[in-house]
């Protein structure tokens, strides 16, 4: 029965449901923990906790930070971080605006290739949020050119395909940081997707706390592979769902069935942190 979801995404990036809604989705299935860590962007969290609020549910402060080395893309989960920190909002809004000049560029690439999508098409796809490649895989399902956002990156948008277009990153050791400057944690986010294995012992160097062995595209195998990773390491595991929304190629709140020890784990990593007794 599911009870934890800490990776839930919602229209703050390129989730399909407002945070109040996911609130509401996570009440009704009993949920009892979750975590918003919306792409680049903490602007879902105080909606998320404030329809949270005299109800059963706790709501983590969380964000999805992207980063990155010569060779790997990898994703870092920051938890229990001070969203309303001046600094890390700052340090946001310029990663969301290298997000928007990517889509600019992805569009041109789109419009080389015959496909004519506009870039206010594309902020109004993202209603406010984070813009990302989610939402013009959106508008090209709209027009007819895939079948659905998963067809859409594996055809056009994703790495190695016609329309990929390269995001300007920091590097892992940075953004492991900017979570810590604000309070919070940092996990290493789905890492059989971003092929990580080899970067733990440098990112546990850096200030890393955990690995996401809970996660809608890791099987038994997987995530029994990264949570004896996670010990090797001395890592905490956290897991989720990555839910974007019901049609957008992911995986219902609540699927990845994370175990109730893994908050009370968080909630230990995050004091220890704030005690100063983590670093490596």
């Amino acid at each position: 029965m599911p009870g934890i979801d800490l990776h839930i995404h919602s229209t703050a990036s390129d989730g399909l449901l407002s945070p109040s809604e996911v609130v509401r989705v996570a009440l009704s299935l009993g949920l009892t923990h979750i975590a918003l860590c919306d792409h680049d962007s903490v602007d879902g969290v105080s909606e998320a906790i404030d329809a949270a609020r005299n109800t059963t549910l706790v709501v983590v402060p969380g964000v999805e930070l992207s980063a990155g080395t010569r060779d790997e893309g990898v994703h870092i989960l920051g938890y229990f971080i001070d969203h309303d920190d001046a600094q890390l909002r700052t340090r946001l809004s310029s990663l969301r605006d290298i997000r928007a000049e990517r889509a600019r560029k992805l569009i041109a690439l789109l419009e080389g290739g015959g496909i004519s999508i506009g870039f206010e098409e594309v902020l109004d796809q993202a209603a406010g949020g984070s813009v990302g490649r989610a939402h013009v895989a959106h508008l090209l399902v709209r027009r007819g050119y895939a079948t659905s956002v998963r067809d859409a990156f594996d055809r056009m948008l994703g790495e190695g395909r016609p329309f990929y277009v390269p995001k300007p990153v920091h590097s892992p050791a940075d953004v492991i940081g900017w979570v810590r400057d604000a309070g919070g944690v940092a996990v290493l986010a789905h890492p059989a997707l971003s092929r990580a294995d080899g970067l733990v012992r440098d990112l546990k160097a850096a200030g890393l706390v955990g690995i996401e062995a809970y996660h809608g595209d890791h099987d038994d195998t997987l995530r029994d592979h990264y949570a004896r990773m996670a010990g090797r390491h001395g890592l905490i595991v956290t897991g989720g769902s990555d839910f974007h929304g019901v049609g957008a190629g992911g995986h219902p709140i609540g699927s990845a069935h994370v175990p109730p020890h893994v908050y009370d784990d968080l909630v230990a990593a995050s004091v220890r942190a704030s005690a100063g007794t983590d670093r490596a």
